[in-house]
């Protein structure tokens, strides 16, 4: 009789066999239960992700974890609707000049019915309305004359560059199609129907289809300018995050400041991408990343992005046993940040040296109690082997990265100018920002 862990038996087959095969078919069959455990955990993890414990984005988040999130965040942090505290606020102001002003003369007296046409004036009130003109093209012809000098020689004076064809579309036309394009992913159909509903033209889904490849040409010298730019900063912040073209799976790589942005889609994650846009290659600043290994090959400086940590501890905090050190991770980090903040403010170029020895401290004991309650040593390289649970495996991996590139991490208290996060993602938890 074959003894396996996919094997059904019954109680009488159970009962006529040795104790050495059930020996064995209760061990396999705890493999095998370790295995879907593993498994179990894995699917679970990754039914659970969502943009505040992982890299997706909040777009990606169905309406029961948005609802589940809101319930669970304490009554009143994190942003509330409207306005917030402190920020400029925007109204409508009536202007000193206004384009065309219009009379409203009362006809006839409300109370006797008289004319009022030879009435005295004896006060007014004034509203303004903001709108926008009627929208119609604007046509502009264009003519060069030419000439003849004395001396027989005829010259030609020369078209405007937007004037390339005898009848053509002019530059803010065609601005505004590669806005709707690229910023507003209106598809070239709808952005078409667009153009001719509220504007009266009539363009061509041709036409307009050729004219972000225009646009990207005409940008070349900036894209350029802007990599110099970048590459003086002595802070910048580094990200990739995949998304699909068509069909094929692309990177879109950032490097920015808060005042630059330079993002570039390109068909791979690593050093090629990092090669071609060649801002980074030959960079000598500090890089604030997510921890990619990528990184690990450029001669600059680093820092670490606090956001994407924050988002793993979330993660890795909600299995119940790892909650306490998470919490305490991620508190200590955030009390951290409004300690910078506040050096920053004052124009100090670093945390004063006692404040940064105690959040070394708190970081250290917080390690410390993290290792405490995972099994010894590292996890086997086999999922589902050595007794450790999947979640057990996220969180010491997160800790030991934490342990490796403490440093890099903290290094925002050392260097006021680096910011807590890379710039590129400002998905900040609101409750504690």
């Amino acid at each position: 009789m074959e003894a396996g862990p996919g094997r059904v038996f019954t109680a009488e087959e159970l009962d006529g066999l040795p104790h050495a095969e059930l020996v064995e078919l209760v061990m396999s069959q705890a493999s095998m239960i370790e295995l879907l455990m593993a498994r179990v955990e894995r699917l679970e993890a990754e039914a659970s992700k969502d943009s505040a414990n992982s890299s997706r984005p909040p777009s990606a988040d169905n309406q029961k974890r948005r609802a589940q999130r809101a319930e669970a965040k304490p009554k009143g942090a994190g942003r509330r609707r409207g306005k917030q505290p402190g920020a400029e606020g925007h109204r409508l102001a009536p202007v000193p000049d206004p384009d065309v002003r219009v009379r409203h003369v009362p006809q006839q007296c409300c109370g006797c019915g008289e004319s009022l046409d030879d009435a005295e004036v004896v006060g007014g009130q004034s509203r303004q309305v903001f709108d926008i003109p009627e929208p119609k093209p604007f046509v502009v012809e264009h003519t060069v004359e030419r000439r003849r000098c004395r001396c027989g020689q005829t010259t030609t004076a020369t078209f405007p560059p937007e004037a390339t064809a005898p009848a053509c579309y002019g530059p803010r036309l065609r601005a505004l199609a590669v806005y709707m394009l690229c910023r507003q992913h209106l598809p070239v159909e709808r952005c078409a129907e667009l153009l001719s509903d509220v504007l009266g033209v009539a363009v061509s889904t041709g036409w307009l289809s050729g004219l972000v490849g225009e646009a990207g040409s005409a940008l070349v010298p900036f894209v350029g300018q802007l990599a110099t730019l970048l590459g003086r900063s002595p802070v910048i912040g580094a990200d990739e995050t995949g998304g699909r073209v068509g069909v094929a799976k692309r990177w879109f790589h950032v490097v920015c400041t808060p005042s630059l942005s330079l993002i570039v889609c390109h068909r791979s994650r690593g050093m090629e991408a990092v090669n071609d846009i060649g801002v980074l290659p030959n960079y000598r600043g500090v890089i604030v990343h997510d921890g990619l290994a990528l990184y690990d090959n450029l001669k600059a400086s680093h820092a670490q992005c606090n956001a994407h940590l924050v988002r793993h501890l979330a993660a890795v905090g909600e299995v119940w046993d790892q909650k306490p050190w998470t919490t305490a991770m991620t508190t200590c980090l955030f009390e951290a940040k409004h300690a910078a903040d506040a050096a920053r403010e004052k124009g100090e170029a670093a945390v004063k040296a006692k404040a940064i020895a105690g959040f070394e401290a708190r970081y250290d004991e917080v390690l410390a109690q993290a290792y405490a309650v995972l099994p010894a040593g590292p996890p086997p390289r086999r999922r589902g082997k050595g007794g450790w649970r999947e979640h057990q495996r996220q969180a010491w991996n997160l800790v030991s990265r934490m342990e490796r590139h403490k440093a890099d991490i903290l290094r925002f208290l050392t260097d006021t100018r680096i910011p807590f996060t890379n710039y590129a993602d400002v998905r900040v938890m609101p409750m504690f920002a």
